[in-house]
């Protein structure tokens, strides 16, 4: 089976930078039928071109492969696999997922070291696996300790769109109700194969770590778009809370942040093992520009009473553009769902022009949700469910005539669930 990528200790330097070595992106797939990985070289004979992957060499490992313009090596393995039924992880699976998984014994995997852009390596990934475990139940990314559905990693690999960075990590929320403490420790792995620092948030509790882990998902989300890493102590403005104010954050290294905490904290020196003690950094805010020349950083959980519901974080132009074109790519399942679901609320995100005076390049839009009225054969009309902040006039009840390739985003909300481009594969395997 393969051994979770573990990061090295980097030179002070590079950590400076947020850089560290990228370790090895492993993942494997748990097949439907387990005979269909009985032979290796008729899982690696399904290897082929396509108008998207070039493959070199697949004679033997390393493997090679040319993808959107970035040549890849990669290797592969028939592991053993066991898992328990009670594993958290398997909640992101339907029963019949489920209950082939408990009952593996191998997998097949995929190992890979990501090229410049994050994303696309993680896409390639999951097309290889794909191509080679086409039945799979499941999709196991041990760098990310997460297992996806297989119905994802099929629709995922169909797909010439990236999925959502956050697929590519998890936020682990740890607390010690054995001590009756509400502290909570919240930190991400997954980052490390994009050579950066895993990141954290200490000082949460039991009422705002959900709130919090949110702001550290956007946070991380926002950085592995960008696919490039702060400096330490380094302002990035990520977003902006209802009274105007900009959340510029930056990150400590976790050594230099204990003295900032309370001693006896979940996530102190006390409950760091090797894995969760080197290449990892607190996120910090600064609250003002006099901070930033002040060097002076505040705890993001100062912040806890004005990070709520209706904090703006913002999106890179290429992370807009991914999810506009994944919108776009899916945009027949939402009017699918709207034609078949009688109980359901749909609200799309739409891109608008912000008046001259902000100063805006001609490229940025301000990205705000509506609530569609009627879907026409090439239009709707919606309406607006929030105030923008740089469209003069177009306030919440506005009403407005838009068109599907306005669309960048949407969401369906039903009893049961929750639909969006991202996770339509639930619907689409029902």
């Amino acid at each position: 089976m393969f051994h979770f990528g573990k990061s090295k200790r980097n030179d002070d330097k590079a950590l400076r930078s947020g850089t560290v070595e990228r370790v090895a992106s492993r993942m494997f797939a748990i097949p439907g039928n387990p005979d269909s990985i009985l032979n290796t070289g008729e899982v690696l004979a399904r290897l082929h071109d396509t108008d998207e992957l070039l493959f070199g060499q697949t004679g033997q490992a390393p493997f090679t492969v040319t993808y959107k313009g970035m040549d890849y090596t990669f290797d592969t393995a028939d592991v053993e696999f066991g898992m328990d039924e009670d594993d958290p992880m398997l909640c992101s699976l339907n029963d019949a997922e489920r209950e082939t998984v408990i009952h593996s014994k191998r997998a097949f995997g995929v190992e890979l070291m990501f090229a410049d852009n994050n994303m696309d390596s993680y896409h390639l990934q999951i097309k290889l696996l794909n191509m080679l475990v086409p039945d799979m139940a499941a999709l196991f990314d041990t760098n990310a300790y997460r297992i996806h559905s297989g119905r994802w990693a099929r629709m995922t690999a169909g797909s010439r769109v990236a999925p959502s960075p956050d697929y590519m990590y998890v936020i682990h929320a740890v607390n010690d109700s054995e001590t009756g403490t509400d502290s909570v420790w919240l930190h991400t792995h997954g980052l490390t194969r994009c050579g950066t620092i895993e990141l954290e948030i200490l000082g949460a509790n039991l009422k705002n770590w959900e709130l919090l882990g949110n702001s550290l998902n956007q946070i991380a989300h926002r950085l592995v778009g960008d696919n490039q890493f702060i400096d330490e102590m380094e302002p990035k403005t990520v977003g902006r809370v209802s009274d105007g104010r900009d959340i510029v954050v930056t990150w400590q290294r976790s050594e230099w942040s204990f003295r900032d905490f309370p001693k006896k904290i979940v996530g102190g020196p006390s409950d760091r093992n090797e894995e969760h003690s080197i290449n990892m950094g607190v996120i910090y805010l600064y609250e003002n520009e006099e901070d930033q020349l002040d060097g002076k950083i505040t705890p993001i959980i100062r912040w806890e009473n004005v990070l709520d519901d209706n904090t703006v974080y913002f999106k890179t132009t290429s992370e807009t553009q991914r999810m506009r074109a994944l919108a776009q790519e899916r945009v027949g399942w939402l009017r699918r769902l709207d034609k078949e679901l009688e109980e359901k609320q749909i609200i799309v995100k739409i891109g608008l022009k912000p008046d001259a005076e902000h100063g805006f390049d001609d490229d940025q839009f301000e990205y705000i949700w509506f609530e569609p009225e009627e879907f026409r054969e090439d239009s709707f009309t919606a309406v607006l469910t929030q105030d923008a902040f740089y469209v003069k006039g177009m306030v919440e009840g506005v009403r407005r005539e838009c068109t599907y390739d306005e669309i960048v985003d949407w969401r369906v909300y039903t009893p049961e669930d929750t639909y969006s481009p991202d996770n339509i594969f639930k619907y689409a395997a029902e």
